[in-house]
């Protein structure tokens, strides 16, 4: 949604050549390194967001002259068909093996747990109120992973979709409900569970969805519809329902699931309570 800023990066860059044993004047040389030592760079503590060191696009005033989509769609991109999407509980595989373990939480913890996790300045308590009101049979950890997933990772996609509504050049929303079979299926439809479906590769070494009929039901509906959208700009097929692209009245989402259906503004309620906090993509 937003790129990294040149003096960000360039500080970032600076401690990253650092460990791997270069200054900024043999910087061409990292071309050279052998995976392993690169990847030693990327652990560095990140200065600016938490984690790792963030690697992305920067505005640099050459390459890149403005934020994608902020502080609206950037014109270039508009005339390109786009298909936008999340999974519904992206947020659970960054933090699921994180200490004190986030599945046997009480609600005492959960506050504190979800104020660093969300990457926005909201009272967590009154997350944490709001979550129990709309979901009052959700556990504690159920809490937290929706409510940072819903902070943190599917604002991007929100304000994507919606940039390009105003924009009058609108994208076809999904959200992936299929969870995957990571960890006993504990992790549901967690960060790239979407990839294996999209490109009809359950079986391949390495994807977090097993094949299954239910898996190569929703497989074969989204790798058509990826298809449909290279090949003619239009990802409606035969193998899934019609697919209205997003506008801000309907909010029209393909639900990829078991039973894949078109649902108006899914999670409207979780939506409606992070955009009144501004958001800036974690890492920019």
């Amino acid at each position: 949604m937003t790129a990294s800023g040149p003096l960000h990066a360039t500080e970032r860059m600076s401690l990253f050549l650092a460990a791997v044993g270069l200054t900024r004047d043999r910087a061409r040389e990292a071309a050279t390194l052998p995976v392993v030592k690169l990847i030693e760079g990327l652990a560095v503590r990140d200065p600016f967001t938490p984690g790792g060191l963030y690697f992305g696009p920067v505005l640099d005033e050459r390459s890149l002259t403005r934020h994608p989509f902020w502080p609206d769609a950037a014109p270039q991109g508009l005339k390109i068909p786009m298909i936008i999407g999340n999974t519904r509980d992206e947020a659970r595989a960054f933090v699921a093996r994180t200490n004190p373990d986030p599945f046997a939480m009480g609600w005492d913890e959960v506050a504190g747990r979800i104020a660093p996790e969300m990457r926005v300045d909201i009272d967590p308590d009154h997350v944490v109120a709001e979550y129990r009101k709309l979901y009052p049979d959700y556990s504690p950890s159920e809490v937290f992973f929706a409510a940072i997933t819903a902070g943190r990772s599917w604002r991007g996609a929100v304000i994507e979709a919606e940039e390009r509504a105003r924009a009058g050049a609108p994208a076809w929303v999904f959200q992936l409900d299929l969870p995957s079979t990571v960890e006993g299926g504990r992790l549901r439809a967690m960060h790239t569970a979407d990839i294996p479906l999209v490109f009809d590769n359950l079986a391949a070494r390495g994807s977090p969805v097993a094949p299954s009929a239910a898996a190569q039901s929703v497989a074969d509906a989204m790798s058509e519809a990826f298809i449909a959208l290279a090949k003619t700009g239009n990802p409606n097929c035969e193998a899934l329902p019609a697919w209205t692209p997003y506008d801000l009245t309907r909010r029209a989402t393909m639900v990829f699931d078991a039973e894949t259906r078109l649902v108006d503004d899914p999670r409207g309620a979780e939506r409606r309570l992070f955009a009144k906090v501004p958001y800036i993509q974690p890492g920019t």
